[in-house]
């Protein structure tokens, strides 16, 4: 039947309702017609909707202020505020911009409709309509509003887990590089001490030198006066021999030169490990790629310079943009990996470890390529696709956590580069490491 106040309803709906449910969700009605009102007010409420009526827009503006509702269906042609203004005055306040506005009218110029949208109405219902088509509309848009909080819940779990997964990743990488500092700090003692004896031996073969010296000069100026005294001269000349006072002479420069070469040595270690203990800031720094692989070298002597021999093939490379700490980490990592592979060899001798460095050019770029080959013992085929892997590793028990590589990639990653392995097993292994040049991922 066509009702009198421009609603038109199907006889039997009352009898057959469309799947009556309980509703959390609260509708507000704007209309200043009551009989449109009061009709839309009992069948949402029969539906299990919670329902807040308004006659005028200024006072549904004010209700909508303190208490948004989940949707509003809202009259256009109201008396003092027309529906666009109250439609236009909520989407301007954060609070209530996000619930949904219908419009429901007995407008029908497709000027008002496209206005309609143009303030922020989400749906068009014209007068006379169905209660049907108006249930079917406010449950649509419900669903897309609990759809995209729900999205929104996921996001932000998602966004937390990932938050959560980077803090996890960063305190790995921290954990990765003590244990590898733990590994390392018998091998650096053992560097640090070996220059430090040796400053120490100079030193006191110095201070006696330097004590024969100075009693051989006070000889000297006390017998400055008689010098042709043939009892003096035989004392001097006898000193002489006794303190082998020629040899002296040639000694103290070299040993003055042992004591600073000691020294520069020392000094080398020690900035190479606080390069590689470094905690970097957010900002990458120009850096010399040869510079961190020589100061990885220096962390690693101990365990290399006895059996392999380390070939270096620099190229003219240009400063890049990295993180010092991390990228040392990654390349002593890498280099670190072919040393064991050649300890690992069951007769190791002639072995080697290649290093080389060129500028290449990409479809994205220039890129810096440092390459690690190693005459080790080789990965499997079946397991180099898992080399990356988090917790892999190829080592004995004890000998790591199979971190190093996936930090290592997760590093070169962040920086913008790649790193590739290519193995033989038997005949030794090669890393490959891009960096891009003149480009920060980071900004």
């Amino acid at each position: 039947m066509t009702l009198g106040f421009g609603c038109v309803a199907r006889n039997d709906f009352s009898q057959n309702p469309m799947d009556p449910f309980k509703s959390p969700h609260t509708i507000m009605i704007v209309d200043d017609n009551p009989d449109n009102l009061n009709l839309l007010n009992r069948m949402l409420k029969e539906r299990g909707y919670r329902v807040r009526s308004f006659l005028d827009g200024e006072m549904a503006l004010k209700s909508a202020w303190d208490h948004p509702p989940d949707l509003m269906l809202l009259d256009i042609d109201m008396p003092g505020m027309n529906g666009f203004e109250v439609c236009r005055r909520l989407k301007s306040e954060t609070r209530t911009q996000g619930f949904p506005i219908i419009f429901i009218s007995a407008l029908t110029e497709i000027w008002d409709k496209v206005k309609a949208f143009q303030v922020g109405g989400v749906d068009y219902i014209t007068k006379p309509f169905q209660i049907e088509e108006v249930y079917a509309r406010v449950e649509v848009h419900l669903n897309l509003i609990s759809a995209q909080k729900a999205i929104e819940e996921k996001n932000a779990a998602i966004e937390n887990a990932l938050s959560e997964l980077q803090a996890a990743q960063q305190q790995l990488i921290r954990n990765e590089k003590m244990a590898a500092i733990g590994i390392l700090t018998a091998g650096i003692a053992h560097e640090i001490n070996n220059p430090v004896n040796f400053i120490k031996t100079s030193a006191l073969a110095l201070k006696t030198d330097i004590e024969d010296l100075q009693r051989l000069l006070s000889v000297y100026a006390f017998c400055s006066a008689a010098c042709h005294h043939p009892e003096m001269t035989a004392r001097i000349d006898a000193l002489r021999r006794e303190i082998d006072f020629d040899t002296v002479l040639s000694e103290v420069p070299m040993l003055l030169d042992h004591i600073q070469e000691g020294v520069r040595r020392t000094e080398e270690i020690v900035q190479s490990l606080r390069l590689y203990a470094r905690q970097d800031s957010m900002i990458k720094e120009p850096t010399d790629l040869h510079q961190l692989v020589d100061a990885a070298l220096v962390i690693l002597a101990s365990r290399y310079k006895q059996s392999i021999s380390i070939r270096k093939a620099y190229g003219d490379l240009p400063k890049i943009a990295v993180h010092p700490g991390r990228m040392i980490q990654v390349i002593t990592n890498v280099l670190s990996n072919a040393i064991h592979a050649i300890e690992s060899k069951i007769c190791p001798e002639l072995e080697s470890i290649t290093i080389s460095t060129c500028l290449v050019k990409q479809d994205e770029g220039k890129y810096v390529c440092l390459s690690v080959q190693d005459t080790g013992i080789g990965i499997p085929e079946e397991i180099q696709e898992k080399l990356f892997d988090p917790f892999f590793s190829t080592k004995e028990v004890g000998k790591g956590m199979g971190l190093g590589l996936s930090i290592s990639h997760g590093i070169v990653q962040e920086h913008g580069g790649s790193i590739a392995i290519n193995s033989t097993e038997g005949s030794g292994t090669t890393v490959t490491i891009f960096l891009p040049v003149g480009k920060d991922p980071s900004s």
